[in-house]
């Protein structure tokens, strides 16, 4: 009887001493458990690291002085007998001309007659000739005249520069170049504009005439870089409207005569402010 009666005692007893709240346990083990972050010390020091250094780039050898660019690269010189040819004028019963096609597959044929063509420059896409400025999408297929000038062709422009009365040749190609043909002037951005009365307009006056020594019956060559292009055709029609009376157009442009094995030469663009 009195061992039931210790034990209870200390039942009660030890029930007082950990008495807690209805719920406490409940809200104790009801939430997440996170342990605590780690101490700073805990973690071991990181070795310095060094600056980050660029590998080093590779060498490159100096350009040569005689480097040309790509698509711009003259063409071979021509052997002696073709170059005798081109030093003689072009005759409208002349016997074929003596030149030899150049090596490679791409050769072009060697010519036949004066009348002969490279690089398409003669071909008919069937585009209506016009008397106004083309505005856009200059790299496009072109008529194969225009009204008030003459179209002249490769041979027919030798001849000509080869005369006692050479033309005033101008190249009118927008963009980079070094190379044009022998004595061009290059007049870059004479095909660009608005109209026929703007500043490029202006500009072009100014050198078309002390180039032809305000002779406005002086002979006038426009060329560009192909018959696929647009501002030699508009250079002419600038020249129509200066009142010039002597104008051509070379549709076939630098590419027909580097078809053709003609030599190229140096050239620098003109100002376009002076």
């Amino acid at each position: 009887m009195s061992r039931h009666l210790f034990a209870a005692v200390a039942s009660l007893v030890l029930s007082g001493c950990v008495y807690q709240p209805p719920g406490y346990w409940a809200q104790q083990y009801g939430r997440p458990y996170y342990p605590p972050a780690y101490p700073a010390s805990w973690y071991p020091p990181q070795p310095a690291r060094a600056p980050f250094a660029p590998p080093p780039q590779a060498s490159y050898g100096a350009t040569p002085a005689s480097y040309t660019p790509a698509a711009y690269t003259s063409p071979a010189p021509l052997p002696p007998a073709a170059a005798a040819s081109f030093a003689r004028p072009v005759e409208a019963d002349a016997a074929p001309a003596e030149w030899a096609p150049q090596s490679g597959g791409d050769s072009p044929p060697a010519p036949r007659g004066p009348h002969d063509t490279f690089a398409e420059e003669a071909v008919d896409y069937g585009v209506a000739p016009t008397n106004t400025l083309h505005l856009a999408n200059f790299d496009a297929p072109t008529p194969t005249h225009i009204q008030g000038a003459r179209t002249i062709t490769t041979l027919a422009l030798r001849s000509l520069l080869e005369s006692d009365q050479p033309p005033v040749l101008i190249d009118v190609i927008g963009g980079e170049q070094s190379v044009s043909l022998p004595t061009a002037v290059w007049l870059r951005d004479a095909g660009v504009g608005r109209h026929l009365d703007d500043d490029v307009q202006a500009w072009f006056d100014l050198h078309l005439s002390q180039l032809t020594h305000r002779d406005k019956s002086r002979p006038v060559v426009f060329f560009c870089a192909s018959r696929m292009c647009w501002l030699a055709h508009n250079a002419t029609l600038r020249a129509l409207d200066l009142g010039y009376t002597n104008v051509y157009w070379y549709r076939g442009g630098r590419d027909s005569w580097q078809a053709a094995g003609l030599p190229m030469a140096p050239v620098a663009p003109t100002p376009v402010t002076d």
